[in-house]
């Protein structure tokens, strides 16, 4: 089986479509099993409150990201557009009707999965089967890419121009996620002003770190890159390349240099505010601290290189957006803080 049947079995148009469909579903689903599993692993003392805290936190996120999904709209656009399955469907047996009526000696196998594809999706093994038999058929072309959809070329131009619908999409689950941490801890009767602040401090690591400055960053760096290009200074950018040059942006200005500005925002502005309103409380400063880049925060950067979509098969990322983005939420709802792990042991797996 080649691997760019892999690619083309992921891309198809009625697999993302289906899971757009079932985003909300796949979200609640995943944020009641993290939650369950949370609350299973405090002691019996605890589990009770931590059940109620994560069912606010949870439940906050989950309803807020369905409902900015579907309604919140950039250009006319939903934030996660899901076409009408029918839509898809009759435009598939149309083209393969042609290309059926246009080669008339196709295999009873070729024709067998050619009629599955009018109705759902096609399996791994029906991808690579139909793949292999249909290379050197009239035009294929066509229908392989109503198939399995188009390889866009992918420029730094296409990225930034996602940034505004990539960036509401991670705004919406950390803000809600500050909103519903501060709700569960007043539920709780686990309210305090510094709990808040940690809130606030980690909503706007994980903003501005893992979501607004990986995508700036990605398209950036492909900017400089074809500019680069365009002056005779390297040559031209190969899909691997430019997967290499996003990477790059995305650890650069995101993991990295994201890390130090959000650390500044929350030193520098955050921690200001808060003393303020404690001046006469010295026990209540705020101290200056550095929030440090872990693994997880680096693996959240997978939603940034699959929506610039520079790999083959990496557009069925998109719908599962909203559950990356809920560890994101889950971080600002408690407030974590890595400089400061000893305060609270039981966030260090969160």
């Amino acid at each position: 089986m080649k691997v760019s049947s892999i690619g083309k079995f992921l891309d198809q148009p009625l697999l993302s479509n289906s899971l757009s469909r079932k985003m909300p579903l796949i979200l609640a689903s995943s944020a009641a099993a993290f939650g369950i599993k949370d609350t299973l692993e405090q002691q019996k003392d605890e589990r009770k409150k931590r059940a109620v805290k994560n069912a606010i936190i949870l439940g906050t996120i989950t309803l807020s990201s369905v409902l900015a999904s579907r309604f919140i709209k950039i250009k006319g656009e939903s934030l996660l557009d899901a076409i009408p399955k029918e839509k898809i469907l009759l435009k598939q047996r149309q083209v393969i009707d042609n290309f059926v009526a246009e080669n008339k000696n196709l295999a009873q196998d070729t024709v067998s999965i050619l009629n599955k594809a009018k109705n759902k999706i096609l399996s791994l093994k029906d991808t690579d089967c139909l793949l292999e038999q249909i290379s050197d058929k009239k035009n294929k072309d066509r229908l392989v890419t109503t198939l399995f959809g188009g390889k866009d070329d992918i420029t730094s131009g296409k990225i930034l121009q996602e940034i505004s619908k990539l960036s509401i999409m991670g705004f919406i689950p950390v803000a809600s996620g500050i909103l519903g941490g501060i709700a569960a801890d007043k539920a709780i009767n686990d309210y305090s002003k510094e709990k808040t602040t940690n809130k606030l401090k980690e909503g706007i690591y994980q903003f501005f770190a893992n979501i607004f400055l990986c995508n700036v960053g990605a398209g950036t760096f492909l900017y400089t890159a074809e500019k680069m290009h365009e002056k005779g200074l390297i040559k031209k950018l190969t899909p691997l390349k430019k997967t290499v040059v996003i990477l790059g942006g995305i650890l650069s200005v995101g993991v990295f240099g994201g890390s130090h500005i959000a650390n500044f925002i929350g030193n520098k502005v955050v921690n200001p505010i808060v003393d303020k309103f404690n001046k006469n409380d010295e026990k209540k400063q705020c101290k200056k601290e550095e929030r440090k880049p872990e693994a997880l925060d680096i693996a959240l950067h997978t939603d940034d290189i699959a929506t610039a979509g520079v790999l083959s098969g990496l557009k069925w990322i998109e719908p599962l957006l909203p559950v990356m983005y809920l560890v994101s939420g889950y971080r600002s709802a408690i407030g974590y803080r890595n400089t400061n792990l000893d305060k609270d042991k039981n966030h260090t797996h969160n």
